[in-house]
């Protein structure tokens, strides 16, 4: 399912390396520095290419009782495809990610994730992440049996 992404410093907007000072992380031994996103946050957001601009968008719907939307921060391939999503009119969307976390595991991410944008009954936009049964390989690096719906890209 992925549960968190990172961006390089360099491959995000300046305005948001000053606005989120505690998503800046050095990764070891490289010591690069990145943005994290996390579902966990407690603002959880995520990077989204919407139209031709790079958007930080709201991570799905956590917590939010009170809201239509899922109540979560994934979409399943199948139920997309299913029709199960189109009341709330989707929008495909490219999420940016050069890694991606899933239970403590890092790994590499070569072009970014698919997700999906909604709007909120308050034309809010929320965007989430894609996923489809997981590959054997994912399935045995990290325990899980969904993983995002990669650009590009197979595990």
């Amino acid at each position: 399912m992925c549960f968190g992404l990172a961006l390089p410093i360099d491959a995000v907007p300046e305005e948001w390396v000053e606005r989120y000072p505690h998503r800046v992380a050095t990764r070891e031994p490289e010591a690069t520095r990145e943005l994290r996103f996390t579902f966990r946050d407690p603002q959880a957001e995520l990077p989204v290419w919407h139209g031709h601009r790079l958007e930080l968008v709201a991570w799905g719907n956590r917590d939010d009782r009170a809201s239509r939307l899922p109540r979560t921060g994934w979409c399943r391939q199948e139920s997309l495809e299913a029709g199960r999503w189109t009341w709330l009119e989707p929008e495909m969307v490219e999420i940016p990610a050069a890694l991606g976390l899933e239970k403590g595991v890092w790994f590499l991410i070569t072009e970014g994730i698919r997700g999906v944008l909604v709007r909120d009954e308050h034309a809010r936009p929320r965007v989430y992440m894609l996923t489809q049964p997981a590959s054997r390989y994912y399935q045995i690096m990290t325990r899980h049996d969904r993983m995002p719906v990669l650009l590009g890209q197979q595990i």
